[in-house]
Formats: C-alpha cells, structure tokens, sequence
C-alpha cells in the first residue's frame, strides 16, 4: 500500500475527512437541498440590480456589515453588538468550532446536519453523537443530559426544526438543555420563516445560547451566501476575532438588506409553501408502502422500500431528491424540498408511479 506523500504537509485529519459533496443533474426537476423554489421576483430582482449597480466594485467592505447587523438587530429586538454576519452560516459553524473546540468533544444529534460533525473532525474534534429517539425522531432530553455530564463537550449543536428529519423539538426541553450545559449550545434555526419555532426570547437569560440563522430558505438567497447569528454581546465580540475581515461581499451586504427591505414580498411565499407542505403530507400518506413523518421546515422525510431503487427512479422521471439513507437511524428515507406546485405535482406522480 502507497503511503500518501501529503502527510508531510497536511493535518490527519484533513487528510482522514471525506470533502462535502454533491452531485448535479441540472436537467432534472430540484428537489434535493431545501432551497426556496421561488427566485427574485422580474421586478425585484431589477430593483436590485440597479442597487447593486450603483455600487463601487473597486471597494472593499467594512470590515464588519454594521449596517446590516443593525439592521437585523432591529428586527429581532436585539443590540447590533449581538448579530455576527458571515458568507453563510456554515462559516458562522466553523467559527464557533474554531473559538471553542480544537482537539476537544462536540455533540451533535444523529441524524443531524451533517456539517457540525464535519467540522468538528476537520479540526481534531471527537464528536458524541446522541441518537434521537424513534419511531418519530424525537429528542432523547435524559440521553443529551447525560452525555453533557459525562462527556463534557467544549460545543453542542442542535438544529431546531432539525435536517433532516423536520420536526421541531419541545421548547421546554431545549431549554433544559441550555441550562444545564457547561458549554455554548448552538441552536440552528435555519427553517424558522416555515415553523415560527424560536428560543430567541431567552437569550438574554442564558449566556451560553447562539442562535444560528440563514438568508438561504426563506427569502431563498441560497445563492448570495448570507448567514448570521445572535447571541451575547461579550460572545460576539470575541467570535468576530475568528471571523476573516470582509467576511460578507459589498454585493450580500446589500443583497440581504434589499430583501430585509421588501420582506413583505416574502411572507406570501412561505406561506405558500407551508400549504404545499401540508398537500404534499396528504398526498405522499395516501400512497402505499411509504412512512411519511411530519415537518415543520420546507422539506419531507419519507421512507420507501429501497431508497436508492426509488431515487433513480425519481431522477429517470426528472425529480431530484435526496438520498438520506447513509445517516444514522434512515435506513431507506428519502428526502424532498417542497417546491412549486407544478414541481410537487411531477414529484407526487413520478413517486407513485415509482412505487
């Protein structure tokens, strides 16, 4: 066996880490990464473009986006110095890592998204992943209490609605989790424009509560790379330090501020959607042979006989879903964006044609 001539220059474990990856089949129908299926509507998008037109190219941005982290503030009635802005909330997820987690513990929930654990093992983290409890993915409290005890992880990750099983946990007991850890717990509400399920309420009674949020889902600017997230003033401010300068394009910046200023049009969209959602339930339940589980995001987890039979025969139909069955407890689970009703219809037909 050829030893790899990069140990000499790479750490084992970017090395020993499998890239992020994702095929593209852009003749088929997409339905496979929770995107909003909606773009800028002609007239918004020739709003912005004449915004961004008019901006200097040649320029760098602040530093730091004030103005749009005072901006979000005011929306979410909280201070500027609590909002941290970045090219995308992955970013934000490694920034957290950086400043808390080198060669230590980070607990995530399994199945989870996957990207807390990928990073988390890129920078010589063990990550301690707690089950969710089936039939119904629900959140093991006593299971994570414990491990928070005995583990002693530096960060914990819990996504709420959670990717990609959708549902969103209790409340009370996220909140119990908050107050017993001895470390930050991040919880991701990247999928709040479509289930209203927010802790935002307590971060001002729990120091160690980040909020995780994105510009990608609900105002569908999957694209443009915005993710922001809130959290205490002191912790912010030392966040920042991870942060690269410049960590947001003048063109995001303003990008994020155009939508922020026409968030009416949005609204009507997610709405949309919801009740897609809900068609989509219905339908899916009405087919034999399927276990449809419940959503509070923009996507469906369903469980077919043969998951990877399934979605090749979705892509020969051109629909393109995501094959989920690697991650723990979804053996044989697909999952699927909710998208236009056209584009729901060819998905609901070429599934039951499937099956």
């Amino acid at each position: 066996m050829k030893s790899n001539p990069w140990k000499r220059y790479l750490r084992p474990e970017v090395l020993r880490e499998a890239a992020y990856q994702l095929s593209s089949y852009p003749e088929a129908i997409k339905l496979n990464q929770n995107e909003l299926s909606y773009d800028l509507s002609p007239d918004l998008k020739d709003e912005l473009l004449r915004r961004l037109r008019d901006l200097p190219f040649q320029r760098y941005p602040l530093p730091q986006p004030m103005a749009l982290k005072r901006c979000l503030a005011e929306q979410l009635g909280l201070k500027a110095e609590q909002i941290e802005v970045a090219n995308g909330s992955n970013v934000l997820i490694q920034a957290l890592i950086l400043a808390t987690s080198l060669k230590g513990k980070v607990l995530t929930l399994d199945p989870t998204f996957s990207v807390y654990e990928i990073e988390a093992k890129l920078f010589g983290n063990r990550a301690i992943r707690v089950p969710l409890e089936a039939p119904d993915f629900g959140l093991p409290l006593e299971k994570i209490l414990a491990a928070l005890k005995k583990q002693r992880p530096n960060i914990a990750f819990l996504a709420n609605p959670n990717a990609p099983t959708g549902n969103v946990f209790p409340e009370e007991a996220l909140l119990e989790v908050v107050a017993k850890a001895k470390c930050l717990v991040v919880v991701d509400e990247a999928y709040v424009q479509f289930s209203q399920a927010t802790l935002l309420p307590y971060l001002k009674k729990f120091p160690n509560l980040v909020l995780l949020r994105t510009f990608s889902k609900g105002f569908g600017l999957g694209g443009a790379r915005i993710g922001y997230l809130a959290a205490h003033p002191a912790l912010a401010e030392n966040l920042s330090k991870i942060l690269m300068p410049y960590c947001l394009s003048s063109l995001s910046e303003a990008t994020a501020h155009f939508v922020l200023d026409h968030a009416d049009r949005f609204a009507p969209i997610v709405a949309e959607v919801i009740r897609e959602r809900g068609r989509m339930l219905a339908a899916m339940r009405a087919l034999p042979g399927l276990r449809v589980w419940d959503s509070a995001a923009n996507f469906i987890l369903f469980r077919v006989k043969s998951a990877k039979a399934c979605f090749a025969r979705l892509l020969a139909a051109g629909v393109l879903v995501r094959n989920v069955s690697d991650h723990g407890g979804l053996k044989n689970c697909l999952r699927v964006s909710v998208g236009r009703p056209e584009e729901n219809d060819a998905f609901l037909r070429a599934l039951e044609a499937s099956l």
